[in-house]
């Protein structure tokens, strides 16, 4: 009894979704013969008869328009779903399957079936996903065209706050999304639309919109005192309505929604000109798309020509694969952030692919730098996403402006040679003083053994937080044991107990200065007393280079120093410009912006080194803004 309780509805259910579709467009339509004037066939043929044949051209040309705009925008979602098939041929596919699912309705189930049908290697729960993706962004989007139009060109007076409301609310989403990129979903993870797929989305649907309303706006008889801007805002709101109801064609809602928001325009004059625009923009798609259903072998299925990277290969490989003897040490990040080594060809970068951006750290790790950028530039647009180098030297930013790219100094990189450091000199006077401080407070330094005291670490790492706040993340390190088991780790005791420690990424041509973790009521020199060490530690393994981390370079540097300069600048070390590169100054905008969401809200802690990183006050780099001590 229980089993055909609970299953006995499941069948009326399903017939209520078949029927419901037929009955709002059944209603509509009976309300449309009760509110207008529909005029009689022979004079709807006579009306039609009478346009010139070069709007039907025009209408046709548009209808054209709308059309490609789709496809585009179907390109864009199968970036975000990471499909693989964003070329010529998913967007032919999404082209007609959204001609075949407007006209036969249930467009859940008819565009899935023609996207499964139409493009060969495209699962079924792909397609029902990539089909659900387009209907909810474009009604998404719909609503912003619809909000903005409200404003531009209302279709009747005090409308426009309306329209405020509607795009001060996408607004909010769209911050809401950036902050929280995966929002959870009963028991999914919902992850939203990049900004800039978004941005895309929003722009081919306005496209569409626009040459859609236009071939209609073409297809309406002479004498009608109705503007451009004016039917354009109808058609959209028009157009939603349709796209709601999933009635077949949107036949029914969209008529009776534009006769509402057009009382101007005489009825027998508007159902001819959307009888023709059922005529150019349904029937005829339709048509087309249902031979296309029929012999899918009609479309063409070009593959584009391979460059010299694609033919070597673009591979991603874990952090692991990071080169032992690399230029740069701090690459040793992404084994916390979520990063990976990812190779174009013979060239390989350490890069992060965040939500909104594919962020390559540093200068490459092997081959050359002027191969990298438009590899890099492609792999970011096959995720939606921005492209930028961070923190990359003087010769890659050049490279990169010959490339065509954007460039800004950002930062200094404090550099010195531990096999020819010395404390003498008038320059070094500040760090003798330091060192000697941290002498008479009877503090001893030494290079941490194999089996690190992670207890005792963990003890002032959280005495550190709860001084100065949260650890950052993403470009700086945070205390995680098997993050700091890979690193050069030098320890701070003072009567036997642990009061601070300092960590460095290694290789074989560099150490890096990452964490620096220490009591709040240690000596003074604590800090200098363990970096003096790890320059010693590098200087006996014949490392020819150190660096202390980057400070700010940029012109807001002066607000975010708080003396991480000063106490770099104790050990005189040789100072080299950082930049960011990007291939325009908008995806530089927003790959700084993410960097700052990343850097100062960066995911919890994961263990070992599946993690995402932080850093402490002293290592505070160029990207973090200024906070409370």
């Amino acid at each position: 009894m229980l089993l055909s309780k609970s299953t006995a509805p499941r069948p009326v259910v399903r017939f209520i979704r078949l029927t419901v579709p037929f009955l709002v467009m059944g209603g509509c339509l009976w309300l449309l013969q009760t509110q207008t004037e529909l005029p009689p066939m022979r004079e709807l043929g006579a009306i039609l008869g009478s346009l010139p044949a070069w709007k039907w051209a025009a209408a046709v040309l548009a209808t054209g328009l709308s059309f490609w705009a789709l496809g585009r925008y179907d390109s864009v979602a199968h970036r975000h779903l990471g499909t693989g098939m964003d070329g010529p041929a998913a967007r032919r596919a999404g082209m007609a399957a959204i001609a075949f699912s407007q006209t036969a309705g249930f467009g859940l189930i008819t565009g899935s079936y023609a996207r499964w049908r139409l493009l060969p290697g495209l699962s079924p729960l792909q397609a029902g996903q990539l089909t659900a993706l387009v209907a909810v962004t474009f009604l998404a989007a719909l609503s912003v065209i619809c909000g903005a139009a409200l404003i531009l060109a209302p279709p009747s007076p005090g409308l426009a706050w309306a329209g405020g409301v509607i795009l001060a609310a996408a607004a909010s989403v769209s911050v809401f999304s950036f902050l929280h990129p995966q929002t959870p979903l009963f028991r999914l993870r919902l992850r939203w639309p990049s900004l800039t797929a978004m941005t895309a989305l929003g722009f081919w649907a306005t496209a569409d919109v626009a040459a859609a309303g236009t071939a209609l706006w073409l297809l309406l008889p002479g004498g009608i005192d109705t503007s451009w801007a004016q039917l354009l805002t109808a058609y959209a709101i028009a157009l939603g309505f349709a796209v709601v109801s999933s009635a077949p064609g949107g036949a029914g809602p969209f008529e009776l929604t534009l006769c509402a928001l057009l009382p101007a325009v005489p009825d027998h004059s508007l159902i001819a000109g959307l009888l023709a625009f059922r005529l150019v923009y349904y029937a005829v798609p339709a048509v087309l798309a249902a031979l296309l259903m029929v012999f899918p072998g009609l479309l063409p299925a070009r593959a584009a020509a391979a460059g010299d990277t694609d033919l070597l290969g673009s591979r991603s490989l874990p952090p692991a694969a990071l080169p032992g003897s690399r230029a740069c040490s701090e690459t040793g990040i992404i084994r916390q952030n979520g990063g990976h080594v990812q190779a174009f060809g013979l060239n390989q970068i350490a890069l992060l692919d965040s939500p909104q951006a594919s962020i390559a750290l540093f200068d490459p790790l092997s081959g050359l730098a002027a191969e990298t950028f438009a590899p890099l530039a492609r792999h970011a647009q096959t995720r939606n996403a921005a492209a930028c180098y961070y923190k990359c030297s003087g010769r890659s930013a050049l490279h990169a402006r010959k490339s065509g790219w954007r460039v800004l100094r950002i930062a200094e990189d404090a550099v010195l040679n531990p096999l020819k450091f010395s404390e003498g000199g008038s320059s070094r006077r500040q760090l003798r003083r330091k060192l000697r401080h941290a002498e008479k407070a009877g503090i001893e330094v030494c290079r941490a053994a194999a089996r690190l005291p992670f207890d005792q670490m963990r003890d002032a790492d959280a005495a550190w937080q709860s001084a100065h706040g949260t650890a950052y993340g993403t470009t700086m390190g945070r205390f995680e044991p098997g993050y700091l088991a890979a690193q050069e780790v030098i320890l701070a005791f003072r009567d036997g107990q642990l009061i601070g420690f300092a960590s460095f990424h290694t290789s074989a041509r560099e150490w890096c200065l990452d964490l620096i973790r220490m009591r709040p009521d240690v000596p003074d020199g604590t800090g200098h007393a363990l970096v003096r060490a790890g320059i010693a530690a590098a200087a006996a393994e014949e490392i020819p280079r150190l660096s202390l981390a980057a400070v700010p370079g940029h012109r807001l540097a002066k607000g975010v120093d708080r003396g991480l300069r000063r106490f770099k600048a104790c050990f005189a070390p040789r100072w080299e410009p950082r930049y960011i590169a990007a291939p325009s100054w908008l995806q530089m905008a927003l790959c700084i912006v993410e960097l700052l969401r990343l850097v100062h809200r960066p995911p919890a802690v994961q263990p070992a080194a599946a993690a995402v990183p932080a850093h402490n006050e002293d290592e505070e780099n160029e990207i973090a803004l200024a906070r409370p001590a």
